[in-house]
């Protein structure tokens, strides 16, 4: 491992805002261009199959360099110190959400940033569908996806079912024309298989190492479970914590965006969040450097808070530290069991169809969720309230307009919420 690597990770980590691309194009100024851990290629390489892979795609990206650099002790050094910053400030902003809940001025301060919350979710389906709905047998996908969700189907069964329809499809759901598609496409086919590592070239040994790294981080797992259920950490919640943000890495197909909402409402079921909390999970996710998923850390901390009327700290601190690592051990397992083939691991066209099929799915969750929060804030009693309007409509316009980033915006709405409290 390189001397003072670990302080090239803390600061990627620290600074990684801008959601996955923004993480990725700082990995790549840091890992490839700056200090070249790794060329082009296998950058692209590891990245592609980070994007197949459910899970924060940055972060897991993140420690395959890290492993590239410096083994295991290398991958765990790079994804931990890529999660610690953001994870660190989101459960610090839940403390003190939860300790200002009847503080008004911070409690207007996060209800201030509800009207953004819905502007960045529903900037989120705009991208994340023009990515995704381009074809239209895509479209479709996506609207009977989103009838379904709304009837009642849960998210896991809707993942299961969209990516069977899209692996036997007999067209493809993502016709790539032409522009930067087709040249990424190129990109991807100019990687050179026989380029790959030593280890991914004996496919019998890879495939071996891969089991053995599997077994040995589900026995960690295990273990790990077992300790939060002797222990009854997080006010006797840390099992089912540690199960349930578990269970939403493993879900993550195509993005944190592609679970979150099912997360959300799981734990407003759970009686963990209450529905308002939906926003002010996502505005710490969005607010803060790292991935996305992070706001399970935000969730985690309100479970642990929430078992004792007077609010227990040390059982928020316990349910945020189990959300934040049982989000991201099956992250850390499938990167070190799949790494040696990093290079030889090509997404066929019935995964290709597949993943696009799911992407449709993810589309439909999110509009859901945008359509549930901007009721929610919009229309608190029934009546169209101006004051969240113009707050969404004025951070969509920022958004868009790149005038400000999302930090920024989601800092200016709390302003707004506890300057409008402070009035009247």
């Amino acid at each position: 491992m390189k001397p003072g690597a670990w302080k090239t990770w803390l600061l990627i980590g620290a600074t990684g805002f801008g959601g996955p691309a923004g993480q990725v194009a700082i990995l790549h100024r840091e890992v490839v261009e700056r200090h070249k851990w790794l060329d082009d290629e296998e950058f692209l390489a590891a990245m592609r199959l980070c994007m197949l892979l459910p899970g924060p795609e940055a972060q897991q990206l993140a420690t395959y360099a890290g492993w590239r650099q410096g083994g295991v002790a290398g991958g765990l050094l790079a994804g931990t110190l890529f999660v610690i910053p953001g994870a660190l400030l989101v459960t610090t902003l839940a403390w003190l959400h939860a300790a200002g809940e009847h503080l008004p001025l911070v409690a207007a301060a996060f209800a201030g940033t509800r009207p953004a919350v819905v502007a960045l979710v529903a900037l989120a389906a705009w991208r994340i569908g023009k990515k995704s709905l381009r074809s239209p047998a895509a479209v479709v996908i996506a609207i009977g996806a989103l009838v379904a969700l709304a009837a009642g189907v849960r998210f896991p069964l809707l993942v299961l079912a969209a990516g069977i329809v899209g692996f036997l499809l007999p067209f493809d759901l993502a016709p790539r024309a032409g522009g930067k598609d087709a040249h990424a496409a190129g990109t991807e086919a100019a990687i050179p298989v026989a380029s790959a590592d030593p280890a991914s070239a004996r496919g019998g040994s890879s495939i071996h190492h891969a089991i053995i790294t599997a077994t040995v981080w589900t026995a960690i797992w295990g273990a790990a479970y077992l300790g939060v259920s002797l222990l009854h950490l997080a006010g006797g919640r840390g099992a089912d914590i540690a199960a349930l943000f578990t269970k939403t890495t493993l879900l993550s197909l195509g993005g944190a965006y592609a679970v979150v909402p099912w997360a959300l409402d799981e734990s407003v079921a759970r009686g963990w969040l209450a529905p308002a909390e939906r926003f002010d999970a996502l505005a710490m996710g969005e607010a803060t450097p790292g991935p996305l998923i992070l706001v399970v850390t935000f969730i985690g901390f309100l479970a642990g808070w929430k078992t004792d009327a007077g609010g227990a700290a040390t059982a928020g601190l316990e349910g945020a530290a189990i959300a934040t690592l049982f989000a991201f051990i099956p992250s850390f397992a499938m990167i070190f069991a799949l790494a040696p083939l990093v290079r030889s691991i090509r997404p066929t066209s019935g995964l290709g169809r597949a993943m696009v099929a799911i992407g449709a799915a993810v589309v439909a969750a999110i509009v859901l969720l945008c359509l549930k929060l901007a009721v929610d804030s919009f229309l608190p009693d029934g009546q169209p309230a101006l004051p969240p309007i113009a707050v969404a409509a004025v951070s969509a316009l920022l958004l868009l307009r790149g005038w400000a980033s999302t930090p920024i915006v989601v800092a200016a709405a709390a302003a707004v919420g506890a300057l409008l409290q402070s009035i009247f």
